[in-house]
């Protein structure tokens, strides 16, 4: 009998956070041809409901707590992080960002240096996708902070919950401030800004499943109660397109879909399909990074470079997907040459 446990995100991690990758390009693959029928793209669909980019900012505070709670060098942890992070994301972006400075009517030198720096965002808001580079950064920077409201303390698993339940309810006042007083603005960066919650509770979980605290029957009672509000604000978003009813819904929608998609692998991994699926998305995970940089900056290359008026849209999107996978592995290598 399989029995699904927390610690089941720690072993599918890499898988799961391949399926994202996977769920992204797939779906990008679609965006990039703005592709809004026909049973490819309602399968893309639902793709984007299963993990995307709230998985993967999941899956970063899951894995950065048990990373930390190992090591909690606070040097060693930013120093691996931007070596991890902003290094491969700057060598990536600076031939794409240099050729449009030359090349592109209406980009400078500000808009330049605001993209190799991802101040861009937080002034004029997402471009190429690079939001997640600089909300990941941010969050990077904060985890200490987070780490010790939420788990640094040797106390019950009860207090645990709360601090990080005050957190977020900290967090979502400040979101709804800038939402309500600065709406403008927050439709900027609402893109970055609205996934921080699951970075938190991937640290709770993180903590969870580290120390061993949740029950198996916890944990499924969880996954219960997530699905279960997915579909109750699925049913209400239904009937009044309300901006926090609709939020609500991808929250808790991302959110139940993560841990059924880490229980799927876990019954597909006693047998031998399943066990090569699942290695197949490990290695994606692997290259998670370097697969969501790279697909986005070849688009981006095609999309707004010389060649735009000589490949079809449709060509464009398939070769900055098939470029992406071809060269991840060969940039992986580089950077961990780069950084030893």
């Amino acid at each position: 009998m399989i029995h699904i446990s927390v610690k089941d995100i720690s072993t599918y991690r890499q898988a799961l956070m391949g399926f994202a990758i996977f769920s992204v390009m797939y779906s990008h693959w679609f965006g990039f041809q703005s592709i809004t029928t026909g049973v490819p793209f309602m399968i893309s669909s639902l793709l984007i409901k299963a993990v995307f980019t709230e998985g993967l900012l999941f899956l970063s505070g899951f894995g950065l707590f048990y990373s930390f709670t190992k090591n909690r060098d606070l040097k060693s942890f930013y120093k691996r992080r931007f070596l991890r992070l902003y290094v491969p994301f700057l060598i990536l972006s600076f031939p794409l960002y240099t050729y449009f400075l030359f090349d592109r009517e209406g980009y400078g030198l500000v808009d330049y240096i605001g993209q190799l720096t991802t101040i861009y965002f937080w002034v004029k808001g997402n471009f190429g996708g690079m939001w997640y580079v600089s909300i990941s950064l941010l969050l990077y920077l904060l985890f200490p902070m987070f780490y010790c409201i939420i788990a640094a303390r040797k106390e019950s698993q009860q207090s645990t919950v709360v601090r990080t339940t005050i957190l977020l309810l900290c967090i979502y006042v400040f979101l709804w401030a800038l939402w309500f007083f600065v709406g403008d603005y927050y439709d900027v960066v609402e893109i970055g800004l609205g996934k921080i919650p699951f970075f938190i509770l991937g640290i709770l979980f993180g903590y969870e499943a580290f120390y061993n605290k949740m029950s198996n029957k916890a944990y499924g009672l969880c996954i219960i109660i997530f699905f279960l509000l997915y579909i109750i604000f699925a049913l209400l978003n239904h009937r009044d397109d309300d901006y926090w009813i609709n939020y609500a819904t991808g929250f808790f929608q991302k959110l139940s879909f993560s841990f059924i998609i880490c229980s799927l692998f876990l019954i597909a991994d006693n047998n031998r399909i399943g066990g090569i699926v699942i290695r197949v998305f490990n290695w994606l995970g692997k290259y998670s990074l370097e697969l969501y940089i790279l697909h986005l900056h070849f688009y981006m290359f095609f999309h707004f470079g010389f060649l735009r008026t000589v490949i079809p849209v449709w060509t464009q999107a398939t070769m900055a997907v098939l470029l992406a996978v071809m060269f991840c592995v060969p940039v992986n290598r580089f950077f961990i040459r780069l950084t030893c």
